[in-house]
């Protein structure tokens, strides 16, 4: 007898195209949203952008995912993320606040340099922040998906000769970077002064500045070793207000509640956690100092407590300076930050 196969049944056929439609309507209904990174691929920040991208995905069921653009392949501005993030593409992104001074100087002054110390200063913050963003991103149309921390860059005096206290600090010239900085320095004698990254090598060579407030972990990316020989830590990183991972609202509101909290769980597991490990972040400072010392930094102690307690009792006036000259409701962030972290002043 001849070989026949076998017909597939009509139930076979029916349950085929069934599935066939679903995968289809499944593919249909993907969201799909850009997010811009304006920061290099080798950055840090960049590789827990990536694990977001990546993790999105599987956690949504095929649900959501993100095309992404690194190292500002958008061509857009970090001063003016609050715009560009109001038309919709990208539909996310993350910005550091103190980027945004000229369109919302609340958000840009949260903190200032001298207030956070340490870790767990900056985890007592973080409640009040989680309430004060939000409420100043939706004045922009913006929707706050979550955080990630910049991490807790050490802030050294890095100089031309032995500097490891305020005493020897006043009797130099001090390379700072922000108005503020220069404020809180000039406040307690310090003769500081603005000096933009890509020239401060040559200020600092030629003796228009004798140190800079700059980080021991990223001294080496301008080589800044090579013309300052002398370091010591004085009690206070980088203002850590942490980067916000922003979403256009029209596009967020549009998503089903459920999708909007996988999103926001995708970003707290995969960006602020990991960003979170300040540990890792004291390791990599000793490091770095231990790299400096290789290439013929003496590294000198910390700055004593009572300097440290001056440089954050100016800080503290140089805030509230600003806060009254900003007026809206930055007085108000200011005293609710100022509370979680037990900090009196006027």
């Amino acid at each position: 007898m001849p070989f026949t196969a076998a017909r597939p049944s009509l139930l076979a056929l029916g349950i085929g195209a069934l599935m066939s439609v679903s995968a289809a309507s499944a593919t249909a209904q993907t969201i799909e949203w850009t997010f811009h990174n304006s920061y290099a691929p080798a950055r840090v920040e960049s590789g827990h952008v990536r694990a977001f991208v990546e993790d999105l995905p599987a956690r949504s069921n095929g649900r959501v995912r993100l095309n992404l653009f690194e190292g500002n392949a958008m061509n857009l501005r970090d001063a003016d993320a609050l715009r560009w993030m109001q038309t919709g593409r990208p539909e996310m992104g993350f910005i550091w606040p103190p980027f945004l001074g000229r369109d919302a100087a609340d958000i840009a002054s949260l903190f200032v340099f001298g207030i956070v110390s340490t870790p767990d200063e900056l985890n007592r913050t973080m409640p009040a922040l989680r309430e004060i963003i939000p409420d100043i991103m939706r004045r922009w149309n913006i929707e706050v998906a979550g955080y990630m921390h910049v991490g807790l860059l050490d802030a050294s005096v890095l100089c031309r000769q032995p500097v490891a206290n305020l005493e020897q600090l006043r009797r130099v010239k001090l390379r700072v970077g922000t108005p503020e900085q220069v404020e809180t320095f000039r406040a307690i004698g310090v003769a500081a002064q603005i000096v933009p990254q890509q020239e401060l090598y040559t200020a600092m060579q030629t003796g228009v500045v004798d140190c800079a407030l700059y980080p021991a972990r990223i001294a080496h990316t301008i080589s800044l070793q090579e013309v300052a020989k002398h370091g010591s830590y004085v009690g206070f990183p980088f203002p850590p207000t942490p980067y916000v991972v922003m979403a256009n609202q029209a596009r967020w509101r549009a998503l089903p509640a459920d999708l909007q909290q996988v999103i926001r769980t995708s970003v707290e597991e995969s960006m602020l956690k990991p960003s979170s490990n300040f540990a890792a972040g004291a390791a990599e400072e000793q490091q770095a100092r231990e790299r400096l010392r290789g290439q013929g930094v003496t590294w000198h102690p910390d700055f004593p407590a009572a300097d440290q307690r001056a440089i954050r009792e100016a800080a503290l006036k140089t805030w509230g300076d600003i806060a009254q000259r900003t007026g809206g409701q930055l007085p108000a962030y200011r005293r609710r930050i100022m509370q979680s972290l037990g900090l009196s002043g006027g």
